[in-house]
């Protein structure tokens, strides 16, 4: 259980495409809609589980076309979180219509993150501890997972609200903010082709 706790330790430290949007998003849009980017993101970590859990996350990887088309409408639809967060304004104010990022973005980009199916696989099909009960493993790792991903995933998105803290000038701000989308593609890219 200790080694489990690990290893969900390490990847909720490793920063990966929800990672880096959560950053970014703290960063664009401030703690109020980072924090429902946050909830969103943790209930689509554990829906991505269930899935894993449930074996319909297998079940769709043994048809190559709807993978392929799953795969490419994960990557249009990060491409769009980021390009969300690199074009965000610098400072929002009442008159302005901006397309803010909430609880279903970020329930969205962990059901497209191939990173979290991965995390999902290596955790609930490896380290085994209860061979008694496959129910209460998998409880008490939800418990374990939810109780690390909570606080660590609140802790990317007050980095992410530090940085908007800075007041850095709006030329400085929306490079920062392009840099973070440009790392969440990279992270996309990186995850997506260790997966296939």
């Amino acid at each position: 259980m200790v080694t489990f706790a690990l290893a969900v330790l390490v990847l909720a430290a490793t920063p990966g495409p929800a990672l880096l949007s959560i950053v970014a998003v703290g960063s664009a849009f401030g703690f109020k809609q980072g924090t429902r980017y946050v909830i969103g993101a943790i209930a689509g970590a554990n829906i991505v589980i269930l899935m894993v859990i449930s074996g319909l996350a297998a079940l769709l990887a043994n048809f190559p076309s709807l993978r392929a088309l799953l795969t490419g409408l994960s990557l249009c639809y990060l491409a769009y979180i980021a390009w969300q967060i690199a074009t965000a304004p610098n400072v929002l104010n009442n008159n302005e219509k901006v397309r803010i990022v909430g609880i279903a973005d970020g329930i969205f980009i962990q059901l497209l993150n191939p990173k979290a199916y991965a995390v999902a696989l290596a955790l609930f099909l490896g380290f085994p501890f209860s061979y008694q009960s496959f129910a209460i493993e998998t409880l008490t790792k939800l418990l374990i997972v939810n109780g690390i991903f909570i606080p660590a995933y609140s802790l990317w998105l007050l980095l992410g609200v530090k940085l908007r803290a800075l007041h850095l000038s709006p030329q400085l701000t929306k490079r920062l903010n392009q840099s973070l989308a440009l790392l969440m593609l990279v992270a996309v890219v990186f995850s997506g082709t260790s997966i296939i």
